[in-house]
């Protein structure tokens, strides 16, 4: 048998594991991270680190043969057990991506994980295993082993042991983990799926491949027709099903016919149970807020959201499907309005989101009316809610910033600490069914493009300047001109990135592993101020330009966001939701008394050149651009709506404004401030992105960025085994 350094056999070592002495036998770390066997989990600079079940288990596998090379094969049979069916090809290479972008690693140039050409992947990173020494009676100590060179055999070896017996111990619970399964692939995008009270069947809005309209498609789960239920040129989508399953209600948005439709489940003719008032929008618009129906378990009613009049907030109302009586459910007051009602299991209480001027949060209430409750307000935005079947819990999917569909999660109805759970990341819109689960997995490539400018404000054509498969917006150039900061999905999560103004020499300045953006130079280039949500409220954080630990700078107690500088690099302006809605504030920058600037709403704001103005837009969903001097007065607006587009799609130049007009076909206008007259820049070339920072242009004038959403993706994913 073979042995380690210091007399321990592996037998000795492989009994101590399995009876839990030791606190370091569960740890193996490598650079600034440590996996926990016992907890799987994955931690950097001792912060978890969100890593699905499948890379978990590829970064033990790899982990067990440290510096050799482990086959496709091997990976197979370890990770996919021999009765799954899976696409392999398919769903290795996601898992290895998604480990890579949780370590921060690249296949062009890797650092911990290394793509052996047609025959598998290699750990080549630095790795600290505990190995045991007779001297220490049981103890531990580390001896750090070098992958890259000579391989250590015993340390090697007791890596493998290590993480053997870790996963023999945990076999039992294995073979009821949940299973992914890809359940619609079909080319274009799926939305809302919702599975028949059997569970047996999957309701889901499809565009058919491409095009405005959606339409509502039935298929048996497991197979792969679909039949085709609503025609209309319209947006039909928020399937549910009658509790016998014999029908399905939906929601249609189309000129003159928006409103709650039932269908039969096998098609045919549909009739129209309810007008509403939701506005007619795209559905790209539709999408952010798209659950708005639940069928009552008794069958006798359905909760939708809706406005009573074109000038309120949406409330939850409950339809009576027998006498067409409705009652409303929920008061959303001041807030932004509620949706994804969700009826609990027995039907006594109904779930649903609360839109503030900031976020969403989760709340309930009683079908039979009285007091609402707090669920969970964890600064992000809820795509859809679900409740297990026994009642105890509501999954729903935290979304968190623009497009960035982040991960499922499960928190009781009496509130606490959700749970993440082991799938589901890029997951919205979830739906449950017995021990089977169905979301919506998506993906969007938004890319940063540049373009020239002339002295008439026109532009050239278009180039990608910075792009990947994931997410890139935010662009702001530093005062030379030099450099670009940036914010980015490719590490995993939102964080701030730098690069030279050619698009070179990338370097991520932020490791929060949290929703982090919004990044502004200050005048002299030496420092950045960005956003982040690590500590659950969005704080504003500095961060020198050339690296370092990031500083929090304000400490409120409520959602500080979009910060900008003042001209002489004084005062930091950013909007802030401390008094209800959101406004902007400035503070200075060696520390005080923060000062409230605008009084009827504000949101990003840009000081001027001159410093005698602060140009601003009002807020996630309200276009148009004002200004107020900054020694005080009133507002005026300057870009009226709805010609001014989205919140973070202009710029302030010395003399005029570049924006976003989305009345018509998207283009970027500049507007003129001396002769008060816009004018077409460029018409854009794919869907700009209303929730994003998008523009930019060089200190020179000569250089104008831009962000679009070069694609976007959705497949519906089944699990089984869910519990």
């Amino acid at each position: 048998m073979g042995t380690l350094s210091g007399g321990a056999t592996l037998s000795n070592w492989r009994e101590l594991n399995v009876s839990g002495d030791g606190p370091m036998h569960r740890i193996v770390r490598f650079g600034v991270f440590e996996i926990d066997l016992e907890r799987r989990e994955l931690r950097r600079s001792g912060l978890r680190v969100r890593l699905q079940d499948q890379p978990f288990q590829l970064l033990v596998a790899l982990l067990e043969r440290p510096g050799e090379i482990v086959t496709r094969e091997h990976l197979r049979n370890k990770l996919w057990p021999a009765d799954t069916f899976v696409d392999f090809d398919h769903s290795l290479n996601a898992a290895v991506k998604r480990l890579r972008d949780s370590l921060g690693d690249t296949a062009d140039t890797p650092r911990l994980v290394e793509t052996v050409a047609r025959r598998g992947y290699r750990f080549v990173g630095s790795v600290e295993i505990p190995q045991l020494a007779s001297s220490d009676h049981g103890g531990a100590r580390l001896q750090r082993l070098r992958t890259r060179g000579a391989v250590l055999v015993g340390a090697a070896a007791a890596a493998a042991v290590i993480l053997t017996v870790f996963f023999i111990h945990h076999s039992s619970s294995k073979a009821a983990e949940p299973i992914l399964i890809p359940a619609v692939t079909t080319v274009g995008e799926k939305y809302t799926p919702n599975l028949s009270p059997d569970g047996q069947h999957l309701a889901f809005a499809w565009n058919g491949g491409s095009g405005a309209h959606f339409s509502l498609y039935v298929k048996v789960v497991g197979t792969e027709e679909s039949l085709r239920l609503t025609k209309q040129e319209s947006i039909d989508f928020d399937p549910v099903w009658s509790p016998d399953g014999r029908y399905i209600a939906f929601c249609r948005i189309q000129t003159g016919e928006a409103g709650i439709y039932i269908i039969s489940s096998l098609g045919g003719a549909e009739r129209r149970v309810r007008n509403t008032l939701w506005p007619e929008q795209t559905f790209d618009q539709v999408i952010w807020s798209a659950g708005r129906l639940s069928w009552s378990p008794d069958g006798k009613s359905i909760a939708f959201a809706d406005r009573a009049s074109a000038n309120e907030s949406p409330s939850i109302f409950l339809l009576s499907l027998d006498s067409q009586d409705l009652r409303r459910l929920t008061s959303p007051g001041s807030s932004r309005g509620d949706s994804n009602p969700a009826f609990s299991p027995d039907g006594r209480t109904v779930a649903f989101t609360r839109a503030s001027q900031a976020f969403q949060a989760i709340f309930t209430v009683p079908v039979s009316g009285g007091k609402e409750q707090q669920v969970i307000s964890d600064g992000s935005d809820h795509w859809g809610l679900a409740w297990t079947p026994d009642g105890k819990g509501i999954v729903f999917a935290n979304a968190g910033w623009p497009l960035n569909a982040g991960w499922i999660w499960k928190v009781s109805p009496r509130g606490g600490e959700p749970e993440r759970l082991q799938f589901g990341q890029e997951g919205i819109q979830p739906s449950i069914r017995g021990n089977r689960l169905v979301y919506v997995r998506q993906s969007a490539n938004l890319n940063i493009w540049k373009r020239k400018l002339n002295s008439s404000h026109t532009a050239s054509s278009a180039d990608r300047l910075i792009s990947s498969t994931r997410m890139e917006s935010g662009p702001q150039f530093s005062p030379d001109g030099s450099k670009i900061v940036f914010e980015s999905t490719r590490s995993g999560a939102y964080e701030v990135w730098m690069c030279r103004s050619d698009g070179s020499g990338l370097v991520q300045l932020s490791h929060f592993n949290s929703v982090t953006g919004t990044p502004r130079w200050s005048p002299d280039g030496r420092q950045i101020a960005f956003d982040s949500r690590v500590t659950g409220d969005a704080e504003i954080y500095l961060i020198d330009s050339e690296g370092g630990s990031p500083r929090r700078f304000t400490k409120a107690g409520s959602n500080e966001v979009v910060p900008s500088w003042s001209r002489d690099g004084r005062w930091l302006y950013f909007a802030s939701d401390r008094t209800g809605g959101w406004q902007v504030w400035k503070a200075p920058l060696e520390g005080g008394t923060a000062v409230q600037v605008t009084r009827h709403g504000g949101f990003a704001a840009f000081e001027s050149p001159d410093g005698r103005f602060l140009y601003y837009a009002k807020g996630l969903s309200v276009p148009g651009i004002w200004r107020v001097p900054t020694a005080g007065g009133e507002e005026v607006e300057m870009i009226g709506s709805p010609q001014a587009g989205y919140w973070g799609f202009w710029a302030l130049v010395e003399n005029g404004i570049y924006y976003l007009d989305s009345a018509t076909k998207p283009a970027i206008m500049f507007y003129d401030l001396s002769t008060h007259r816009p004018a077409r820049v460029f018409d854009m070339g794919n869907t700009p992105t209303p929730q994003a920072p998008a523009l930019a242009v060089s200190p020179d004038g000569g250089t104008i960025l831009y962000t679009e959403l070069d694609e976007l993706n959705s497949d519906i994913i089944l699990v089984e085994n869910f519990r």
